[in-house]
């Protein structure tokens, strides 16, 4: 670690996203659902939350928050032997499934069962109707193995389900900073049993937050956990234009912590300081990236969030070999915290940190002589040798990076660049770069300015 990146910015047991996540995942969870409550006490141990409530059938430009659902009975049967039952684990029944009894043949039960071959004893998540529930059928999520053992014939099903009033929950924890200004973390809470696509990275933002608790920060950080869009579209539903214009750039992290490559999803506008901050860390800081254009990650929360009178700049980091199919075990329960490898959400965890540091520590550079400056002089000692075909000076490419970077320097002191400009112009990693600009601070050559956050302003609508 170089001397201007944070000490101990990491917590000493990062392994405490897992326990938290194991037991985030164990509560089957859903937009209104009864453990919703369960899961929310949970996650005010952590953080003092403000909770924020949404009744069934509130509407807002066509999403609808649904009724709470419940499973009563979902067994599949034939000659009198229960074949399924689809109560043994949450995702055993389509969610928001309308009850159904009665026989049918093979051929008729089929379109109604769900179930994936690559996954032999998982269940598959059927999470569409939780969105649209008014065009909710019904759904049986049957593993592979039992799938194979069905044979034609005539089958029962027996699958009652209710709906009832209830309420959607919406956690929000602010950090408050030196600054009104917000940046926003986002991710999902309604994928019950989902540890990847969900509870790893809620679990993990809670530990990222609980870090900055104990920072003296610029910005003020606010941490939404809501079921995927509906949450977030009602969340925002109820912000004031003058809150929302206060949002600086928002982040949706999701699947931390399966084997992959770290994906960076751009804004909507794109070149945003966020985009450059995240280019910054995967490339310098991290095993493996890929940086994706807008909505070319898994898609999630950002389209909320940059929908149009909200416009809030959205990066969406994940872990993705594709956006469709992000890895094996997606949507169905073998997405469980033994899936997790410690290394990849450590990995994602410091990338995070290190985005936030960028934030909190990028500047403009404002210079205190005229003329060049003769950098090897020993008073100044601020030369980054070059290949001389005289001298051997064993250097490498990436030292003449860094010694190209003078031919440009001195004119970059002039306050119309950021640090973070200056390190993606030159493809250097900010913190190093920092830590030299640093040294030319301690000689009285130049000062630092920060450089705050600018979205761009809200759209007017007609």
């Amino acid at each position: 670690m170089n001397e201007s990146m944070p000490q101990n910015f990491i917590k000493e047991d990062p392994l405490d996203i897992l326990p938290l996540a194991r037991e985030l995942c164990a509560f089957r969870s859903g937009v209104v659902a009864d453990d919703n409550e369960l899961l929310f006490a949970r996650l005010c141990e952590e953080l003092p939350f403000t909770l924020y409530r949404y009744t069934s059938g509130e509407t807002h430009n066509g999403w609808v928050v649904p009724q709470n659902w419940r499973v009563h009975r979902a067994e599949i049967s034939k000659d009198g032997e229960v074949l399924f039952d689809g109560t043994v684990h949450a995702l055993g029944v389509g969610m928001y499934s309308r009850s159904f009894e009665g026989e049918l043949d093979w051929e008729e039960l089929k379109p109604h069962l769900v179930t994936n071959p690559d996954l032999p004893d998982a269940y598959v998540f059927h999470s569409m109707w939780q969105i649209r529930s008014w065009a909710a059928d019904w759904a049986l999520c049957v593993p592979h193995q039992i799938y194979q053992q069905m044979e034609p014939g005539r089958y029962r099903v027996d699958l009652v389900t209710s709906y009832e009033p209830g309420e959607m929950i919406v956690a929000e924890y602010e950090k408050k900073g030196r600054s009104a200004d917000i940046i926003i973390f986002n991710t999902n809470t309604c994928h019950p049993t989902q540890a990847n696509d969900g509870f790893a990275a809620g679990a993990l933002l809670v530990r990222l937050f609980q870090w900055l608790m104990e920072r003296d920060t610029y910005y003020t950080y606010r941490l939404i956990l809501a079921p995927e869009h509906l949450g977030s579209i009602f969340y925002l539903r109820d912000k004031p234009r003058e809150e929302i214009a206060r949002m600086q750039s928002c982040i949706f992290a999701e699947m931390p912590g399966n084997i992959g490559d770290l994906t960076v999803a751009r804004t909507f506008l794109g070149e945003q300081t966020l985009d450059h901050a995240f280019r910054n860390v995967v490339r310098h800081y991290c095993r493996g990236y890929k940086l994706a254009g807008w909505r070319e990650g898994c898609g999630n929360d950002e389209t909320v969030w940059e929908a149009p009178g909200h416009e809030v700049p959205t990066v969406e980091f994940t872990r993705a070999a594709d956006p469709n199919y992000p890895y094996k075990e997606y949507h169905s329960s073998g997405d469980n915290p033994d899936l997790m490898d410690h290394d990849m959400l450590v990995e994602f965890y410091e990338a995070l940190s290190r985005v936030v540091e960028i934030l909190e520590s990028n500047v403009v550079l404002h210079r205190h002589f005229d003329g060049l400056i003769c950098l090897s002089n020993p008073d100044y000692d601020l030369y980054f040798e070059r290949h001389d075909p005289a001298v051997d000076k064993g250097l490498t490419d990436d030292d003449e990076k860094w010694g190209h970077l003078l031919d440009s320097l001195l004119r970059y002191f002039d306050g119309s660049l950021t640090v973070l400009d200056i390190a993606e112009r030159h493809k250097l990693p900010f913190f190093e770069l920092l830590a030299y600009l640093h040294k030319f601070e301690a000689r009285g050559l130049i000062s630092f300015e920060f450089a705050p956050l600018r979205r761009p302003p809200l759209s007017v609508r007609r």
